[in-house]
């Protein structure tokens, strides 16, 4: 009898979160000419060229890191700037696998420890690049903006 109680309540508490998810869209993966341009985030410049080059400009050492950054805070570390070439790939697990720029560092071949840094694509229109500084969970991004 217990066993069926255990049962019945389990598959009652299976069908209510069943019955609350909705099915996600993902975002869709940007083509090379929807990146490809001029990225900003304040005075930090972000060139993204059509020939798989790019160049970073003055970011803070903490945001290639992705160090954790007060709401209110900038991110730490002196303005560092790297080129490289860059690809579309995966914005990793943090952003539930969301389309991301992939730039792998040339010159300087390491920052930190990093040798590399991926950005998220957003699904905003027009989209942005951003990446989380510290855990996903909170929410504190980053974010370049395109100029034309």
């Amino acid at each position: 009898m217990i066993r069926r109680i255990a049962l019945g309540l389990g598959i009652v508490a299976l069908a209510a979160t069943l019955a609350g998810c909705e099915p996600t869209t993902p975002i869709a993966t940007p083509s090379p000419s929807s990146i490809v341009g001029v990225w900003h985030h304040g005075p930090d410049i972000l060139r993204i060229n059509a020939d798989g080059s790019f160049s970073l400009k003055d970011a803070p050492l903490g945001v290639i890191e992705q160090a954790p950054a007060k709401a209110s805070g900038a991110p730490s570390g002196p303005d560092e700037s790297v080129t490289g070439t860059w690809a579309i790939g995966s914005g990793g697990t943090d952003a539930g696998g969301a389309p991301g720029v992939q730039l792998t560092f040339v010159s300087p071949r390491k920052l930190g420890q990093n040798y590399g840094l991926t950005l998220i694509v957003s699904d905003d229109i027009p989209p942005q690049l951003y990446v989380f500084l510290g855990r996903s969970d909170s929410n504190i991004r980053y974010t370049f903006t395109r100029t034309h």
